[in-house]
This record gives structure tokens, sequence and C-alpha cells, in this order.
């Protein structure tokens, strides 16, 4: 006899259901031994075993066998692994937050929470209008780059003046709604507060906003109540990245319903927010969408009610100005008891301020610097011995190209070396050629130790690459890990590095690039013919032809270059421009053989009449 299973531990967490439905699963399939499901599932049995036992979560890999030995579902249980997956991290996530409260002056690389409004400075007046904003309008739209500080402003700013940071809790598409770092947003808020509610969309919208209202706690009106702050009692549901609509919600009728159901909450329509789901829209109910600024017009494109409604209502966000960088960075650190030294507090500036998306890599670099403070001051002897800005770029950036598989490595290698080439290609002399890569030769002339590569031009001559120019199967997806990592910035339609240094401050990238340089400078040079023949209105004159285009389509399609978006398009037309010449060209000779012939026969019958005249004679 098979030894009987251990009970599992009392208790209602997340876990031990999830172990508990295990094992259900297994009794349903005539409860076989570990060891016979362990030859089903090509897995150990103490692995099954563990998985089943409540005390830490399985592997992905070990509960997808599980299921499938006992004939499972195993698309469901995947979801709710992932479901519970999500919300055990949050909750680690939790924990570590709070015990780094009143300690670390800076929260990394991460947005500011609610919870961290005691530290968020800096972005005041933005603040203040965007509070008006929120009182004017019942939708608001917070757009603006990745990495500009909207989900920061939001949480940390906009909920903290709302008066309850600590009933808020953020629902997202990939939980189950637990509550987050702040609690539950259906507690009524303290001290005449606003209730509030806050979600990210993730893969599945309509929970997430379902349960957004579950824990606003509107249904009855349970926690409404009267107060004077600045939307006047309503309750205010906050939709942060919103992006998320268009980058990993795969289902277009569920994105509609979910911005149909917005556009109804906002308006005070219950009727028509709370078609098809278990609770009901609170009767009147103020909307903030936070969305990335690349992903907001095709977004509002997408649903004109959206775009009506939220018509009055935007508010951009921008880089911060060099006086808000500097309070961003001091006033935390005096909070804390700490100060920071003069010549960092230069290097910082002067450098976040050139740079797109820069305020998490700057949150970064100073929680970097603060644990490495000497005695109580934030030094940039501190900030040095972290590798600064472009050394916390290059770990991001090689523990997440290591972390894709070989075809994503692939398309990651491609968006970092189109990326690379715009900016180290951004000086070019006369002839076209990126002055970075020249032989050993600095944009200015100066000789380079090795023939580095640098970048080219000043910030007022670096051109960003069209997001349309990544559009390859997979690339996007790629992309948004990009962004995720703060390596990349997308802004409406463009795409930049987050860091002019990251190609020379990444080995990888700088090896790349140096592999690559007569294919980088040919790349640069089709990029720039492409987008100047789609800014001329597509002018044929601007296309390729003859010995030129040839090289090029035959380098493509060997993968020495890449080709994609206008400049597929330019590669295409010039194609079919040659294929026209050469039809034109053969109907020319053609007709000029015709009437060669038609010349030679003329003449011939003309010498023949000759002939017949002279035989009379």
């Amino acid at each position: 006899m098979p030894r009987r299973e251990s009970p599992l531990d009392p208790g209602d967490g997340p876990l031990l259901r999830f172990a508990g439905d295990l094992r259900a699963l297994r009794e349903r399939a005539g409860r076989p031994p570990y060891r016979q499901l362990a030859l089903r599932a090509h897995c150990s049995a103490a692995s099954l075993s563990v998985a089943a036992g409540g005390r830490r979560l399985p592997s992905l890999a070990v509960t997808l066998a599980y299921v499938q030995a006992c004939g499972g579902d195993v698309r469901e249980w995947r979801h709710r692994w992932q479901l519970l997956a999500a919300e055990l991290a949050a909750e680690q996530c939790a924990r570590r937050r709070a015990q780094d409260v009143g300690r670390a002056p800076y929260p990394g690389a991460a947005a500011f929470e609610a919870a961290d409004a005691e530290r968020f400075f800096g972005r005041e007046a933005l603040l203040d209008r965007l509070v008006a904003l929120v009182a004017e309008r019942r939708l608001v739209i917070v757009s603006g780059p990745s990495g500009a500080g909207k989900s920061s402003l939001v949480r940390a700013g906009l909920l903290a003046r709302l008066g309850a940071p600590a009933a808020t809790g953020a629902v997202t598409g990939a939980t189950t709604g637990r509550p987050g770092a702040g609690g539950g947003a259906g507690r009524p808020p303290a001290d005449g507060g606003v209730p509030v509610a806050l979600l990210t969309p993730g893969e599945r919208p309509m929970e997430a906003y379902a349960l957004a209202l579950a824990r606003l706690g509107q249904r009855a009106g349970e926690t409404r109540r009267g107060g004077s702050g600045p939307t006047a009692g309503d309750p205010v549901l906050v939709v942060d990245q919103a992006e998320q609509l268009r980058t990993r919600c795969r289902d277009a009728a569920e994105r509609a319903r979910f911005l149909d159901a917005l556009v109804a909450t906002a308006a005070g329509d219950p009727d028509g927010a709370s078609d098809g789901l278990p609770v009901a829209a609170p009767a009147r109910c103020r909307v903030v969408l936070v969305v990335r600024s690349d992903q907001c017009g095709p977004l509002l494109a997408e649903h004109p009610g959206l775009a009506e409604a939220g018509r009055h209502g935007v508010l951009p966000v921008g880089r911060p100005a060099p006086d808000e960088l500097r309070r961003a960075i001091t006033e935390p650190a005096l909070r804390s008891g700490c100060t920071v030294e003069g010549a960092l507090l230069a290097v910082l500036i002067s450098t976040a301020a050139q740079q797109p998306g820069a305020l998490p890599l700057l949150s970064a670099a100073l929680l970097e610097t603060w644990r490495r403070r000497s005695g109580n001051a934030l030094t940039l002897a501190g900030f040095q011995a972290t590798g600064g800005f472009e050394g916390a770029l290059a770990r991001t950036a090689e523990a997440l190209y290591n972390g894709l598989d070989a075809p994503d490595q692939a398309r990651a290698r491609a968006v970092f070396l189109r990326l690379g080439g715009e900016l180290l290609g951004a000086g070019e002399d006369a002839a076209g050629v990126p002055a970075a890569l020249g032989d050993g030769l600095a944009p200015g002339g100066g000789p380079l130790p090795g023939g580095e590569l640098v970048p080219g031009g000043d910030e007022g001559t670096r051109k960003p690459a069209r997001r349309a120019e990544f559009d390859d199967p997979g690339v996007p997806e790629v992309m948004e890990r990009l962004v995720r990592a703060r390596l990349v910035v997308v802004d409406r339609d463009t795409v930049e590095l987050s860091h002019q240094a990251l190609p020379q401050a990444w080995p990888r990238l700088r090896d790349w690039l140096a592999e690559g340089r007569e294919a980088l400078g040919e790349q640069c040079r089709l990029t720039a013919a492409a987008r100047g023949w789609a800014a001329a209105d597509q002018d044929p004159e601007l296309l390729y032809r003859g010995v030129r285009l040839e090289e090029l389509v035959r380098r493509v399609a060997a993968g020495e270059l890449a080709a994609a978006g206008v400049e597929r398009a330019f590669l295409a037309a010039s194609s079919r421009a040659a294929v026209a010449d050469r039809r034109r060209a053969q109907r020319q000779n053609l007709a000029v053989a015709g009437v060669a012939a038609a010349g030679g026969a003329l003449l011939a019958l003309a010498g023949g009449s000759r002939i017949r005249r002279a035989w009379r004679w």
C-alpha cells in the first residue's frame, strides 16, 4: 500500500488552495500513486508530491506535468499558475517594500507607489495640473513616453493627494484581485478621502475591471463618503499602463468592451459599464487613464468614444526640468537624514536631463549610491562605484539578452543594432558615411584609442528610429520587453535607446557594432534613403536602380542587412521600378528593331524595283 499523503497545513491562502485543487484533480483521476504519475508525466515522483504539498509554488513545468498526467485542462491550469505566481510575487514585493520604508530614500527602477508619497518630489506643478484636471473632467488621459514618470505621478502623487494612499490597491488582468501593497481599495478612505481603485489591464482587462469595481466597494454605495477633496467625493478609477490593452490583450472585442465600460463609467452610465459583469459600476466615477504616448494615438483612433470623452482632458508628461530633477534627487535624501554631494548632483542633473526616459535609471542609480554612501553623504565616488548609468544599463541588457531564447535573441540583436546605428550614425559626412564608423576618428576629427565607437553628433542631431521599422514577426513583443527593462524608450511613433552611452557601455553591443561597421554604414544609408523617399511623397526619382539595388536586395535576402517598414517598401518600389524600366527598355528595343526591320524591307523593295526597271531597259 502506498503511504497516505500528508494533510495540508491549516489555512486558506492562495498557495494552499492551489495545492488542494491539485489533490482534488488527482482524486478525480482515481488517485493513482505518485510513482505511476511520474511515469505518465516524465517527472520525478518527489517533484509531483511537493507540487501538491502547499508549502511553495511548484514550477510551471511540474504543474503542467501533474495536470496532464491526471487528465486535467492544461490551458486552464497554466492560467491559474500564472495568476498565482503574479500574486505571490506582488506579496513578496510588498513585504520587501515594507521592510525598506523609512530607510532607502529612493525606490529604484520601479515606479513610486502611493506609500512612497513622502519621498516623491519634483513634480509638484505637474501634479497640481493633474488634480485640477481630475476635478474638472470626468475622464483624464495622462500620456507621455516610457520612463517619463507617468505611473509615479499618478500613484505617489495623485492618489496621495486624494487623501487615501492606504486605501489603494492594484489589480491587474493577471492577478486574482488580492490587495496589493497598499491594501484593499474597497475600504473607506481615511480623513474624508476619495475611494480609489487602481488597475492595470493585463491580458484580460475585463477581469481586472470587474475586480477593481468590486474592490472599490460601490455596490449600494457602502463606502461612499461626502468630502471636500479635489473630486468632491467622487470615486476615482485609475487605469495604469493602459498600453497593455494593445501590447498584451490580443482580443480586440474584449479591448473594445473594456473601453466602452470606461467611457460609460466616466459618463455615469452604470448599465453600460457593468454589462455582463458580476458587480455594478459606481453611479458616479471619474476615470484616469495612464497610457504610453506611442500607444495613445492608436488607442484613441481605435475607439472614437474614448477620444471624444477625453478630448479636453489630456495631460502630457515630458522630461522633468533641471529644477525638478534637483528636488527629486535632494529632497528624499534630506528626509532620510542624508546629503547629496554637489559634484554628484551636477553629474546626475546634467546626464539625466539629456537622456530620454532617464527617471527610472536615475532612481536606480541613486538607490545603489545610497547603499554605498559615505556616512550620511551620497558621493560621486559612490555613484561611480556602482558603474553609474552605464553600468546599470549594461548589467540589465546582458541579463535580459541571456534570458531570451535563440529567435528572440536574434530579434533583440537586430533591434539594438538598428538603434545603435541610429545613435552612432547621427553625425554623417558629406558622403553620407556615419562619422563614428570611420577608421578610429571621433566625429570632431580627433583620434580615438583603438578606433573606439563613439556616438556621432550631439543631442540636437540624434534621430530616433520610427516605430514602424520594428514590425517584423516577433519584434514588437521583444521591443516591449526592452521597454519594460528601461533599455529602450518609445514616444508616439519613435524608438530610441534609453541612454546614448549604451553602445559603448555594453560590451556585447559594442562588439556587434564593431564587427559590422561596413554593414552598419550601408544600413544607415539605406534607412536614410528610404525615409527621404517616404518624406518626398514616394518620389520615383529617389528609388534605387541597377547594380546598387541588386546588391542591396541580395544582402537583405542573405540577412546581412535588415529591412523593415519603410525600407521594405522602398526596396519593393525600387524593384518594381527596375522591372518597369526593363520592360520599357525591352519595348523600346522591340520598337527600334521593328522600325529597323521595316526600313530594311522598304529598302529591299526599292532596290528590287530598280533592278526590274534596269532589266526592262
